[in-house]
């Protein structure tokens, strides 16, 4: 079995072994979480600290769209909405941009990435646009980002990657739907298209591809979120044309095992963020303007907030943003100007 030296070797370098980095400095004075906001004028976005009760203290403008986010210790990246080329690099205590990294010219990021355990390598999804498959970036992130070069996935249309909480392994949300910048968003497979979950381990390099789900056909799965107790929870959204009748685009893998939740039609077909810490997990969608709170099959409540979009869970602690507001606490705050919140990116310090 190849080590993982051995795996990195075959994309690019190999990493080796990186010193930890310095202890973790303080943000903004009263931070407690970081989201994102677009202009709707430019559809350039903005990274924002928020304090504890939702007020936002600072700001640092990006020159792109943004969606997703990324953190290790002081290091925070921000992925652009697809399909985006430009993902940004900031010092979490500062909010300064490090370093702004460009995509090949026949690739574009999908939104999301995430770190290895020691902070090492960055994994995002992207998609290869001549082939219109999904492939995971891998970059060295112990100085300036280098990237080392990607693992192919079996399928097109990848969106969220999160780490499994005790190893590097990771899971993929592999959407199935085949899209190029020429045409928009506009999905060039949405007849024929098939989705499916997709691990990938770092230590091996071994692609483990876990089939595709009885009763997902037209469903293309996005979010996903691990909570405490290792249950994953997994966000899928339909073509709009068939949100009227989609009843369930929520999943629950535990022990192996995957389950529908039966959400009954409460997501409209669409869910815009998972996000879980604890025994606990959240939901939302914009299109019912609804979040859910679940322990794993149970709904033990749900929030009205309109555009439910973004998400960030710690303990009893959450932050909901709509279209445009943030609520924390209780309390809410509107975002200014022309912004609105992006409906993925928030999460908490």
């Amino acid at each position: 079995m190849a080590t993982r030296r051995q795996v990195l070797h075959r994309l690019a370098l190999g990493l080796g072994v990186v010193a930890c980095r310095g202890a973790l400095a303080q943000p903004a004075d009263g931070a407690r979480y970081i989201g994102i906001e677009t202009s709707a004028q430019t559809g350039r976005s903005r990274t924002s600290f928020f304090s504890g009760t939702g007020r936002r203290l600072t700001s640092t403008a990006l020159d792109f769209r943004a969606h997703g986010m990324a953190q290790h210790e002081n290091l925070l990246i921000v992925f652009p909405r697809r399909p985006g080329n430009r993902m940004a690099a900031l010092d979490l205590t500062t909010l300064e941009i490090k370093q702004v990294v460009t995509a090949p010219s026949h690739r574009r990021f999908c939104g999301h990435g995430v770190f290895s355990h020691d902070g090492s390598c960055l994994l995002v999804t992207e998609n290869d646009l001549d082939t219109l498959q999904g492939h995971i970036a891998l970059y060295d992130t112990r100085g300036p980002m280098t990237r080392l070069g990607t693992a192919p996935l079996p399928g097109p249309g990848p969106h969220e990657i999160i780490r499994a909480p005790d190893r590097d392994r990771f899971v993929i949300a592999l959407g199935g739907l085949e899209t190029h910048p020429d045409y928009g968003r506009t999905p060039l497979n949405l007849s024929t298209f098939r989705s499916q979950l997709v691990a990938f381990d770092l230590d091996t390099g071994t692609m483990d591809e876990w089939g595709f789900w009885r009763g997902t056909e037209g469903v293309s799965l996005r979010h996903l979120a691990y909570d405490g107790n290792g249950r994953l929870y997994v966000g899928a959204q339909v073509a709009a044309e068939d949100r009227a009748v989609a009843e369930n685009v929520l999943y629950l893998v535990e022990n192996d095992r995957v389950s529908t939740l039966p959400e009954g039609g409460l997501l409209g077909g669409y869910v815009s963020s998972v996000a879980a810490h604890g025994a606990y997990a959240m939901v939302t969608s914009k299109v019912t303007n609804l979040s859910l709170t679940l322990d794993g099959a149970d709904a033990i409540d749900q929030t009205a907030r309109t555009g439910a979009s973004a998400v960030a869970l710690h303990g009893q602690t959450n932050a909901l943003s709509g279209f445009d507001a943030l609520s924390v606490g209780g309390q809410v705050h509107r975002a200014s100007q022309d912004h609105e919140f992006d409906n993925h990116g928030m999460f908490v310090l």
